[in-house]
């Protein structure tokens, strides 16, 4: 079995308090004896609309602060997917990291983004830890068939996708969806298991995140969901012959269908 978790939680206000809630977290996990944890989006640096906080909270990979947040995730057994607001020179990006026993192992950055202060990233790597091959689809991502397809194609036979919902309260997910459409087709689509988590943001007469963190099968069935407005670790456990890193014709589909596509280009349909 593979036990993963998904961190659903209420963000804390500065740097300080979030590596307090991690640490309580670390510890609830090491007791559950989690393999993979998955934090929300942006969990290292707060997620933000305000371009000039996003960029006064941000972090680069290799500096002082950086290797701090290792520090207090070193103790950890779990392999550690988690947000964070990611500066390299002029550029920004939303990117999430994995780390195991306090090492970078890499990072991926987000495509599809909602804030244009971010820089986006066409590339997509898949990573290999406790004999598991697995990639990362923040939020925005799952909506759109290429990252996952393209991690599919790299074997990954689990999805961790760290996420900030937090909406208008007239946005339909101002309240939870009785299921989600885009993670049964990624999760089905590229026989997949796919992991959300979620930030919790209380209704504060403007916005809302109620926690969309739920665990979809590859089969693109729902087997768990996490409790509207807590925060707890959704946990479960993944049987080893149930993660499908020969995926078949689900993802690569038919040769003749492939061609027929291959006759669209970036001048025709997609102009």
């Amino acid at each position: 079995m593979i036990r993963i978790a998904a961190c659903q939680l209420i963000p804390a206000s500065n740097s300080e308090a979030r590596k307090i809630q991690a640490q309580i977290i670390l510890m609830k996990a090491e007791a559950e004896c989690i393999d993979f944890l998955c934090f929300p989006e942006g969990f290292l640096t707060g997620y933000y609309y305000n371009e000039s906080l996003a960029r006064k909270n941000s972090l680069e990979v290799g500096e002082s602060a950086f290797e701090e947040w290792l520090e207090v995730l070193k103790d950890s057994k779990a392999t550690i997917i988690v947000g964070f607001n990611e500066r390299e020179g002029n550029c920004l990006f939303d990117s999430a990291a994995v780390i195991e026993h306090g090492k970078l192992i890499g990072v991926q950055r987000k495509h599809y983004l909602y804030h244009n202060y971010f820089t986006s990233s066409s590339s997509f790597s898949s990573f290999q830890s406790k004999g598991v091959s697995f990639g990362i689809v923040i939020c925005l991502d799952t909506n759109y068939f290429e990252p996952a397809r393209l991690l599919a194609l790299q074997g990954a036979s689990i999805l961790f996708s760290p996420m900030c919902n937090r909406v208008s309260l007239d946005h339909p997910y101002a309240k939870r969806s009785s299921y989600y459409s885009h993670f049964v087709a990624r999760s089905f689509e590229n026989r997949c298991w796919l992991i959300t988590a979620d930030w919790i943001w209380p209704v504060d007469n403007a916005s809302v995140c109620p926690g969309h963190s739920v665990i979809y099968d590859p089969d693109g069935q729902e087997i768990s969901r996490s409790t509207e407005g807590e925060e707890q670790l959704l946990i479960f456990d993944i049987p080893q012959e149930r993660l499908f890193h020969e995926k078949g014709r689900r993802v690569y589909g038919s040769v003749s269908l492939v061609q027929e596509l291959a006759k669209f280009s970036l001048e025709g349909a997609w102009k």
